[in-house]
């Protein structure tokens, strides 16, 4: 169990798997994310780009660093294929639906709390300094 990352999660749904709404919702997480675990319903996504893909992974890779993850939610069959061939599993955990995702995060005897995104910029994320 990690004592780091707190019970508390984002739950955000996407309308669609275009690359420009993928890229809004990671802009979104970035900006006004205030916990590390998000669980993004991707039910209403009938096909998913690669490069639409790459920006999910990306931003789970950005979560993981920060001791949190990134749970798909409700993915439909080609979704799930997509992210079978491409072996981006162990980073896009998929669940049935986002009631499936929360069971699973309280695997670790916490209870987890659905918070809205922030107001404000998020400080979870801080930009590099400068150089």
């Amino acid at each position: 169990m990690t004592a780091t990352r707190p019970a508390r999660y984002h739950l955000l749904s996407l309308p669609d798997g275009s690359l420009e709404t993928v890229s809004c919702l990671a802009s979104v997480i970035r900006c006004r994310a205030t916990a590390p675990t998000v669980i993004v319903d991707v039910s209403a996504v009938g096909r998913l780009s690669i490069d639409a893909l790459a920006v999910l992974v990306r931003k789970a890779m950005r979560l993981h660093s920060a001791d949190g993850q990134l749970l798909l939610a409700g993915p439909g069959p080609a979704v799930r294929k997509l992210i079978e061939r491409t072996g981006t599993g162990p980073l896009l955990p998929v669940f049935a639906d986002s009631t499936a995702a929360v069971r699973a995060l309280a695997d670790d005897d916490r209870a987890w709390h659905h918070v809205r995104l922030s107001a404000d910029r998020s400080a979870l994320f801080t930009d590099p300094p400068p150089r």
